[in-house]
């Protein structure tokens, strides 16, 4: 199932350092910005620069649907199970250039970024 991002204001690109957002991170506003991709939902193993080498899903994601089968309780579950807030998300350079959060904060790479 593909949630359409036409219903988020796209912000103009800006630098990661100005990441804010007066949206709390446990409300259903916060959860709506999520696109259901599941590239979130892979275990990702990365150099000691930060850079991604490999990646696998997690055991919980279901590839099919790309919805993670214990939702509700995944950070009590997986204690690897990463929590998105705005402070991270500018961190996390293997969150594709179209992830809901990404899109939402204008986070896009520029073309030739890694």
């Amino acid at each position: 199932m593909k949630i359409s991002l036409n219903f988020l204001k796209r912000r103009p690109e800006r630098d990661k350092s100005e990441v804010e957002t007066d949206i709390q991170i446990d409300s259903d506003e916060w959860e709506k910005i999520c696109r259901r991709c599941g590239a979130c939902c892979y275990d990702k193993l990365v150099d000691e620069n930060d850079k991604l080498i490999k990646k696998t899903p997690c055991r919980f994601l279901d590839l099919e649907t790309r919805m993670c089968k214990v939702y509700e309780h995944r950070f009590e579950i997986e204690k690897d199970c990463i929590k998105l807030t705005p402070e991270n998300i500018k961190k996390f350079d293997w969150l594709p250039d179209d992830c809901g959060y990404v899109v939402y904060f204008g986070l896009r790479r520029k073309k030739g970024e890694s």
